[in-house]
């Protein structure tokens, strides 16, 4: 059995840590602002919306806890525990996808998509591998499914992306193995329910209501995330201000959103649109950060 690269190894310090999947709605442009709004000191951290834990991981590299993260796609949540056990091996099936890739972009990307669709292969290191060469070579590093559950995001056009980042791997793998780290494929509502406890903090960061009848995206499951999701959501974040829970939530800024969480506190910021096809209608927006602790 081949050796961790951190094993036996002392850390006087956190190795730094950043998102190795590009994600749909990601935090890492306003994740210094997110930062500066979080309670000061907790003790657990739940982020049950993972998606690429833009927050988690910057939140992580600067502080210790015990977290537990997690997210309703079981695809994504064995990429994260692929990472944590076997990163050795991870990096090894990266690096060969990246000069596949580099050899032969488009061909290589599809005929992937297609491997990774039918499922050739069951190992499951070599499906979180496919799963993030996928995603860093198909269009805006989205994730999404039909309605059959087919991946069907088309390529992303990149030259030379970077498919394996290895020094980034090892470090997210050395905090997901030996810092109090629990990973869940899970709903949101089970896995903040049966756990939370008074002075916790959660970071909720769902699918976001859609600004226009133009702008609905919530296929990260074949399940999407409805107008009536967005309520249950808003009924559950009372539920944890009642339980005296710390909880911070980003969504778009929509009257819904507003109306939703009235009662709590409401933080305007400027945002960035990523996935939308148009340059120009990537700007001008914002996202809305709602706290109901004192900032």
């Amino acid at each position: 059995m081949n050796m961790h690269p951190y094993q036996n190894l002392e850390f006087s310090e956190t190795p730094a840590c950043k998102p190795f999947l590009k994600w749909a709605g990601g935090k890492t442009q306003i994740v210094t602002q997110l930062y500066a709004i979080a309670p000061p000191k907790f003790d657990r951290y739940f982020e049950p919306f993972l998606g690429g834990g833009a927050l988690f991981f910057y939140l992580i590299s600067n502080s210790k806890f015990i977290a537990y993260v997690s997210d309703i796609n079981p695809e994504l949540i064995n990429v994260y525990a692929a990472v944590r056990d076997n990163v050795e091996q991870l990096i090894k099936l990266l690096t060969e996808h990246e000069i596949g890739y580099n050899q032969a972009s488009e061909e290589y990307y599809y005929k992937l998509r297609n491997c990774y669709n039918l499922r050739a292969s069951c190992d499951k290191i070599e499906r979180a591998a496919q799963f993030i060469a996928l995603n860093r070579t198909c269009y805006n590093g989205l994730y999404r499914v039909n309605r059959n559950g087919k991946f069907n995001v088309p390529w992303g056009k990149y030259v030379n992306p970077s498919i394996c980042d290895s020094n980034n791997l090892l470090n997210v793998s050395h905090v997901l193995r030996n810092y109090k780290v629990t990973i869940k494929a899970a709903d949101y509502k089970d896995m903040l329910l049966e756990n939370a406890k008074e002075g916790d903090f959660m970071y909720l960061d769902p699918p976001y209501n859609p600004v226009s009848s133009t702008a609905y995206f919530t296929n990260y499951t074949d399940n999407g995330f409805s107008y009536n999701d967005q309520k249950r959501l808003a009924k559950i974040y009372k539920q944890l201000d009642e339980m005296k829970c710390n909880v911070m939530l980003t969504n778009s800024n929509t009257p819904l959103v507003r109306e939703l969480y009235a009662p709590f506190d409401i933080t305007e910021v400027d945002s960035k649109r990523a996935i939308n096809c148009k340059a120009s209608k990537r700007e001008g927006h914002s996202d809305l950060i709602i706290c109901n602790y004192k900032l």
